[in-house]
């Protein structure tokens, strides 16, 4: 039976949240350009930011490309 291990502990940069530069949060999931945002206000979860840009001001999210 395959096991997953965690190989380096979990820092503050990792937990989840991305602060755009203009204030708005984001929750972030995955790494590089694997990742996905989802809007704070989405509890859910089931409507990720899927254009690229920050929903509240139009810059670009890191590892995604603007279309």
């Amino acid at each position: 039976m395959a096991t997953a291990t965690q190989e380096h502990p979990v820092t503050g940069d990792e937990l989840g949240v991305y602060s755009c530069a203009c204030g708005h949060q984001l929750r972030v999931f995955g790494g590089g350009r694997h990742r996905i945002y989802f809007d704070s206000a989405n509890l859910s979860l089931d409507d990720p930011v899927m254009n690229g840009v920050c929903p509240n001001c139009g810059r670009g999210l890191p590892g995604k490309s603007a279309s």
